[in-house]
């Protein structure tokens, strides 16, 4: 059974404790907020959801999972604490964690996610004791994904958008992405976005909205665009379009390129990690962002008003798509 679904299947009658480790974060993240929704979802769930980081005390001391998941919930039946990174717990926490998934609260669920338990240390593994510990008291999941489990999981991405995605269009997509999940579903995403409702996502499909635009680095417009470059902004768009590229294809890819930024940027404020953030860029093209809304921030709801009415203004205007696309590269450049 898919892990996602026995997940699911648990939440009918919640335990208290669950334990998600495995290399794929974008399922770890999937799986917690299905837990988060299942547990804190009422009107009083930001008194009864707590979050802790293990290897960092920067908001909390991570030790102090313990007594809030001892506390009793205010208001509702369950409390959701939730320990984070578990990969670099140190013993301390580690053995603390062991004293409490023998004895769980039953009116608190305490979710231990990551992407797998530190190694052995002093001739003992803690992590194994705690998983095996857990499996009496609670819900074990490993998040792990085999290559056809990600074809399943792309299909049922692509279901849940409304478009198909066929046998070859999906294996050019694996190729493209290797083990990178969230990489892979973005790409199913932005494909369905450029199919439409009831279309469908071929081979071909692939090749125009991934792999064109991938190899031309439409990044380049984005960057002059945060940057407040306009100059490097519309020079990065006129390659683009001087080698073919179709405006309404740069548009669905530079809209999820700025959502992706804005997700960074409020992340940041927040102090999350790019894993909790859930990104879906790779980490050299993160940094560069990071670098530069730190210099100059984004308005999220200017920005947001613009990806929402160009697609219109494309689509209605007698300039012609390609000159309102160059309008609005440039209005994004003086936000």
């Amino acid at each position: 059974m898919d892990p996602l679904q026995t997940l699911s299947e648990s939440l009918k009658s919640p335990s208290p404790l669950y334990v998600l480790v495995g290399g794929e974060s974008l399922l770890r993240r999937q799986a917690l907020a299905l837990i988060r929704d299942a547990i804190a979802n009422g009107p009083v769930a930001a008194f009864n959801d707590a979050s802790f980081t293990a290897g960092s005390s920067a908001d909390a001391d991570p030790l102090g999972f313990s007594d809030i998941a001892r506390t009793a919930p205010m208001m509702a039946p369950r409390r959701l604490v939730t320990l984070r990174q578990i990969e670099d717990a140190n013993v301390a926490l580690l053995d603390a964690l062991l004293t409490y998934v023998q004895a769980p609260v039953e009116s608190t669920v305490l979710v231990i996610t990551g992407e797998k338990f530190p190694a052995a240390a002093g001739g003992m593994d803690r992590g194994l004791r705690i998983q095996n510990a857990a499996k009496k008291t609670g819900v074990v999941l490993k998040l792990e994904l085999d290559t056809s489990d990600r074809a399943a999981f792309a299909r049922n991405t692509a279901k849940s958008m409304g478009v198909t995605l066929d046998a070859a269009a999906i294996q050019q997509l694996q190729t493209l992405n290797g083990d990178d999940l969230a990489a892979l579903i973005a790409d199913v995403e932005k494909c369905a976005n450029f199919v439409g409702t009831n279309g469908k996502i071929t081979e071909a499909v692939v090749s125009e909205v991934c792999v064109s635009t991938a190899d031309a680095d439409s990044w380049g417009i984005t960057n002059g665009i945060l940057a407040r470059d306009r100059n490097k902004a519309l020079e990065a768009l006129q390659r683009l379009l001087d080698d073919g590229e179709p405006p309404h294809k740069l548009l669905h890819g530079i809209a999820w390129q700025l959502r992706q930024v804005l997700t960074l940027q409020d992340g940041m404020k927040r102090g999350l990690s790019e894993g909790q953030m859930g990104l879906r860029i790779n980490p050299r093209t993160a940094n560069m962002v990071r670098a530069l809304v730190q210099k100059k921030p984004v308005s999220p709801s200017a920005m947001l008003d613009e990806i929402a009415n160009v697609n219109r203004a494309m689509n209605s205007s007698r300039a012609g798509d390609r000159r309102v696309f160059e309008a609005w590269v440039v209005r994004l450049t003086e936000l």
